[in-house]
């Protein structure tokens, strides 16, 4: 078997453009990955498309050889940008194995090791008076755990969110302690800071929330700023999470090896694909670090991230945006299938799901815009 061609499709999504990566080949298989990045979604399928000179010709069952090759061909490696064009094409290889030897990815990873996946869905309470309305929702539909911003922003007068610090602290402790009142102790809350606040900030704000028991406060600091962590995490008590942003193992070896976090997020999509996830998930284990894989993406990233989640025996969550739009689904044969916060086992071969690219490729497209945050007094922070 050859890989005969590589193509991106570009799905226009509110906020953040989806990219799918199809593998063909010439025994008639396609592998199907996704590689969305916010914003960014130009700069990855051409990327996609340079690395696709690289593939054309080989056997996609040499996956970790041609890992390699696109990985260190680049000697200014590991960004977002070229993490993501990897991770679409590092799965779309796993779905081709799956499809040609009639089993699922998961199967090919080692086998399940849990019977089911439990999912955390999303929501957004602006206010503590929001807070009945967005959770009511959610637990009249199962859901055992939820994520939302707990560092709030607001519409600033010339259109743009704004944020301050001080304020957007007291409004997220506020919330916090709304939610738990309305959910009780057994649903779990996943706090989104966005890297938003400095240290200081931080270690106040989980001092005010520590009293409801989140789950996890994710991305606490920024996380390039790996003495912040480690100042964050002497000072608090509340589990952190982070690694959404990392994306390589080497980027998170002081991560794990310094027992800076409880959890950690890699996404499939944006850290170099499956098998460097998986890679990462294993590395951390040493350290008895869970794994809750960040994935605010598409049908594709959704499938990919179950079947790791159904293999390592140090998961935590997943992330899903539920349900995803009918218009989206109609695009699809095949799909995640989750019921009252618990994702089922994929069955089919290879990754599970199929692109009607036809279909696809008949809906237009427009570039998605970049999003920013502003401070009060008009500088720019941290989105």
């Amino acid at each position: 078997m050859r890989i005969t061609e590589v193509e991106t499709i570009v799905f226009p999504n509110p906020g953040r453009a989806f990219v799918w990566v199809l593998i063909k080949t010439d025994e008639g298989i396609t592998g199907l990955g996704e590689s969305t990045l916010m914003g960014r979604e130009r700069a990855v399928a051409a990327t996609i498309e340079h690395m696709s000179e690289m593939l054309v010709g080989e056997d996609p069952f040499r996956r970790e050889f041609l890992w390699n090759r696109l990985f260190l061909a680049d000697r200014r490696r590991g960004g977002a940008v070229v993490g993501s064009s990897m991770g679409g094409i590092d799965v779309a290889l796993w779905d081709i194995q799956g499809q040609a030897l009639g089993l699922p990815i998961h199967a090919l990873l080692g086998g399940r090791v849990r019977d089911r996946v439990r999912c955390y869905n999303h929501t957004d309470p602006k206010s503590p008076d929001d807070v009945d309305a967005k959770f009511s929702e959610l637990l009249d539909g199962g859901w055992t755990a939820a994520k939302f911003m707990a560092t709030p922003s607001w519409p600033g007068d010339d259109g743009r969110e704004v944020i301050d610090p001080g304020k957007s602290i007291r409004l997220g402790a506020e919330i916090v302690e709304a939610a738990r009142s309305r959910v009780g102790d057994d649903f779990d809350l996943l706090l989104e800071t966005h890297g938003r606040l400095r240290p200081v900030h931080l270690i106040e704000f989980a001092d005010r929330i520590a009293p409801f028991h989140p789950m996890l406060v994710e991305e606490p600091t920024r996380p390039e700023a790996i003495e912040s962590f480690r100042l964050i995490r002497e000072k608090t008590r509340v589990p952190l999470a982070t690694g959404e942003r990392l994306y390589h193992r080497w980027a998170f070896q002081p991560i794990i090896e310094n027992d800076l976090v409880d959890i950690i997020q890699p996404d499939i999509v944006h850290s170099h694909g499956l098998s460097e996830v998986k890679r990462i998930a294993d590395y951390a284990d040493t350290h008895l670090i869970l794994v809750a894989p960040h994935n605010p993406q598409s049908p594709v990233n959704t499938m990919a991230s179950l079947h790791l989640d159904f293999v390592i025996p140090n998961f935590l969550i997943q992330e899903v945006i539920w349900p995803f739009p009918a218009q989206l689904m109609e695009l699809f044969d095949g799909g995640p299938t989750i019921e009252a916060g618990y994702a089922d086992l994929p069955e089919e071969p290879g990754l599970g799901i199929r692109l009607n690219e036809k279909k696809a490729k008949t809906i237009g497209y427009e570039s998605s815009p970049v999003q920013e945050l502003r401070m009060e007094d008009g500088s720019v922070a941290e989105w």
